[in-house]
């Protein structure tokens, strides 16, 4: 358990709470993080964001002597944190995607959160002499020896979805965890004192998983540091969750807390597929009633999203995790077609194509819709690639 320091004990310092996040609420929306537009609900086919991809295209073919046949044939290794997890599975997806339009070979392997498997994945799939590798919030500790056997033998080893600590052998394409805690808190805590009042106390249980690797962790420190900002918001439980008991251990912190916290102003995690388990718990105890905590937090997934349809989920934050597998395949293309460096920055997803990739976003009940789709509000890197990958290689998209 842990608890921020309060500001004060008179009842006064509590009325000032909601112009607090509400000062704090204005500065972090102003970020280019904050998404504000909800006028679709799913990714379109914008012609502006394809003609721009075409020139793209277009531009790196006339640079190096016109367009260029596909590479062939090439594997790919990928290894997951778990294919329980919704972001995990979206990675797959695209990854998948991808491999059918150039005719390559995805192989995955799925640890499901058992740190001694993911060396067991990474010694598996190098073993399989692949052309690159792509791994998801691993570090190169846990990766282990075959890492560095990948590295000397020069095979591109991606890191996807979270960052981790630095290594020379791994392309950092993961996110911080700072800019996603950031959005999220910002809304989260404008939701709670709306949702409480002006002079209640705002409480936050917080469920985390700092041994998954340095994102998250990062993501946690940042809702600690944003805690601190605001007088009266206090986290009455920081808990680190039991990943090989995940579902359990979810379920139980949360009705467990609830009960000691019956005014509970709100819910945060960096689990996806906890967010609809908060949901259920709430639903079997007191807190599923109008005074409820706002429930929310990582990542988007069928079963959350339909939750914010039903009222009982307020908002997800989310990024497009599938954008940073198109930019790492584009740099494998532009290498194995046109032997370009593979830009190692991740700030190659703000200043590398004429679009912005990896800015988080915020799916809520007022913008989440009726479609059938999951809603995204991310930049359309599906569009975007299919475009200057057409005008590039000659493929095209099904």
């Amino acid at each position: 358990m842990f608890s921020t320091t309060r500001g004060g004990k008179c009842r006064a310092s509590l009325r000032i709470v909601a112009l607090l996040v509400s000062a704090w609420l204005a500065s972090a929306i102003a970020s280019p993080g904050w998404a504000q537009d909800t006028g679709t609900w799913e990714l379109s086919t914008t012609p502006g964001i394809v003609a721009a991809a075409r020139d793209a295209g277009v531009a790196d073919a006339g640079r190096d002597g016109g367009r260029v046949a596909p590479p062939g044939t090439k594997k790919i290794g990928l290894i997951l944190l778990s294919g329980q997890s919704p972001a995990n599975q979206r990675v797959v997806a695209a990854a998948r995607e991808i491999a059918r339009l150039f005719k390559f070979d995805v192989v995955v392997c799925d640890p499901n959160f058992d740190a001694q498997r993911v060396g067991q994945c990474a010694t598996s799939l190098v073993a399989q002499k692949p052309d690159a590798m792509m791994s998801t919030s691993q570090s190169a500790v846990a990766l282990g020896p075959a890492l560095q056997d990948a590295y000397r033998r020069g095979i591109p080893w991606f890191g996807l979805v979270a960052g981790v600590a630095p290594s020379p052998a791994i392309i950092p394409y993961g996110i911080t965890g700072r800019e996603v805690g950031a959005v999220y808190d910002a809304w989260l805590f404008g939701e709670m004192a709306k949702r409480k009042g002006p002079e209640a106390r705002l409480t936050i249980m917080a469920l985390g998983a700092p041994t998954v690797g340095l994102a998250v962790k990062a993501q946690q420190d940042q809702l600690v540091e944003d805690a601190k900002k605001v007088q009266g918001l206090q986290i009455v439980v920081l808990h680190d969750l039991d990943l090989p008991n995940i579902v359990q251990d979810t379920l139980a912190v949360t009705k467990q807390t609830i009960r000691r916290y019956p005014d509970l102003g709100g819910t945060w995690t960096v689990c996806d597929f906890c967010v609809p388990l908060i949901a259920q718990a709430l639903a079997t105890e007191e807190g599923a009633g109008a005074h409820r905590p706002v429930v929310g937090g990582d990542y988007t997934m069928p079963q959350s999203v339909s939750l914010m349809r039903q009222g009982k989920v307020d908002g997800v934050v989310d990024i497009d995790f599938e954008s940073s597998v198109y930019v790492a395949f584009d740099q494998l293309l532009e290498k194995w077609t046109r032997g370009r460096a593979i830009d190692i920055d991740p700030s190659v997803f703000s200043k590398g194509y004429s679009l912005k990739f990896m800015v988080p976003y915020m799916v809520t009940r007022e913008n989440v819709g009726t479609a059938a789709a999951i809603p995204i509000f991310g930049s359309d890197y599906k569009d975007y690639f299919s475009a200057k990958w057409q005008a590039e290689f000659g493929v095209r998209s099904q």
